[in-house]
């Protein structure tokens, strides 16, 4: 059987459904490729523009990173020990025990002795040991942990902080050869009682990092 004789036993409706179908098929094909290959760019213009978005933070990660190292490039290695370890606290408090101790009526009192002997010695200075060194191509950093807590009043948290972080609070400015420091824990307990009602005892810890 030959087509004509196929094409004339097909009814003329379904023959001119098929004829049509086939005339369509091309263009919808052509349709679903041309917007397969839009979806194709779309997905290339997105990495690109997630591209330039990671290329753009990291250089602006990269460009933080260089002005951190540059400030602290210049940092005393010895900064805790000179500046934050030779802190005297409690200066209103010692002055009035040995006022005391001085007046030629002064009844012995154990106490106010020993209250002295505390506040003037390295029990009630900032001692910090060092642990967890770790260090980079860049940096090194080290955790300093307070040895034992001292006794400070508003005035010396004042200074403290003032060292630590660099700023200027009230009378106390920053000095310079700061490194990095980060404060990792900061404890403060008033203490209560007595002529202590000023009195906080602070436990702290810090990140020092210094940059290569």
């Amino acid at each position: 059987m030959d087509i004509s004789t196929i094409l004339k036993n097909i009814p003329l409706n379904r023959l001119l459904i098929y004829l049509v179908t086939l005339g369509v098929l091309p263009i919808l094909l052509l349709f679903f490729f041309f917007f397969g290959k839009v979806d194709e760019l779309d997905d290339v213009e997105n990495s690109i523009q997630n591209l330039k978005l990671f290329a753009f933070e990291k250089e602006k990660k990269q460009s933080v990173n260089k002005a951190v190292r540059s400030h602290f490039s210049e940092a005393d290695h010895f900064y805790i020990d000179k500046n934050l370890e030779n802190l005297r606290f409690l200066l209103p408090e010692i002055e009035n025990l040995e006022e005391i101790i001085r007046n030629p009526h002064f009844t012995e009192d154990e106490g106010v002795r020993k209250r002295l002997e505390f506040l003037t010695s390295p029990q009630n200075k900032l001692r910090f040991t060092e642990s967890g060194v770790q260090s980079t191509a860049y940096f090194q950093e080290v955790i300093e942990t307070l040895a034992h807590p001292v006794e400070v009043n508003s005035t010396d948290l004042k200074q403290i902080l003032s060292l630590v972080e660099g700023i200027e609070i009230d009378t106390y400015k920053p000095l310079e050869g700061r490194p990095q420091l980060i404060i990792l824990d900061f404890k403060l307990d008033k203490k209560s009682g007595g002529q202590n009602n000023d009195v906080f005892e602070l436990n702290m810890k810090l990140l020092k990092r210094e940059f290569q």
